[in-house]
């Protein structure tokens, strides 16, 4: 147990990640039953399981750690949408499939380099949850990157739609990038995402696109706004029947 303590990564960087999880994950599963076809529906319903289920892990280790009786439960339900630690991205609205499947590749290829270093840390439960969640991550990468592709080197109506879509996500990758996660090196996490990023725009023949002009607090006011929205509804059910057991 003492060295557990030694060796575990703060709380805010579970939170962090867990948080982001679990909006991204409550994101696409908006998708379920409007995928543009079966074979997507059921894609994207899977890497929707697959956050959840990490964002899962993450608040049960945080609940542990706590103690006194917290929940995972009571932690996704229950926290107010201030103390919820979510890089911003996540909580914008899907808006078309392209959006969905930019904004699902520049996450993924963020949360590759994240969970491929915390699964060599020293924080042994989280290494444990990180080493299951990188193969997961990889996937959801290759899956979104296909689309990405397939997009920026199709008809002139699908370009534009990605290229619409890496404008109105761009502003947010800078928090993204500037997000402190103990227990990873940033400047290498950035580097691989930057590489991951560019080696599929080079194949789409597209261009990192130049950064808008926008202040950073009206980003986060949409982002806010948007979680608002998210949480109302994800936790509203639990938060109407308090104790309830299913």
């Amino acid at each position: 147990m003492a060295e557990s303590r030694l060796t575990a990564l703060p709380e805010s960087t579970l939170l962090t990640l867990a948080d982001t999880c679990l909006l991204w994950g409550h994101r696409l599963s908006e998708w379920c039953g409007h995928g543009p076809v079966l074979e997507e529906d059921i894609a994207l319903t899977n890497t929707a399981l697959d956050l959840i289920g990490q964002a899962r892990a993450l608040l049960q280790l945080v609940a542990l750690r706590r103690g006194d009786e917290v929940t995972e439960d009571a932690l996704a339900y229950f926290r107010e949408p201030e103390a919820f630690c979510n890089l911003m991205m996540v909580a914008l609205p899907n808006g078309d499939y392209a959006l969905t499947m930019a904004r699902s590749m520049l996450l993924a290829a963020w949360f590759v380099p994240v969970w491929d270093s915390l699964a060599q840390g020293t924080d042994r439960p989280l290494a444990n949850i990180a080493a299951d969640a990188v193969k997961e991550s990889r996937v959801q990468l290759r899956h979104a990157s296909d689309w990405v592709l397939r997009f920026g080197d199709g008809t002139d109506e699908s370009r534009r739609r990605i290229e619409s879509a890496l404008v109105s996500l761009w502003p947010y990758c800078d928090e993204l990038l500037a997000t402190t996660v103990d227990g990873t090196d940033q400047a290498e996490r950035n580097a691989s995402w930057r590489a991951s990023i560019q080696a599929t725009f080079d194949a789409a023949t597209l261009s990192m696109p130049a950064l808008p002009d926008a202040a950073t607090n009206l980003l986060t006011a949409t982002a806010s706004a948007s979680r608002l929205t998210l949480l109302a509804e994800m936790q509203s059910l639990a938060r109407q029947h308090p104790g309830a057991s299913w």
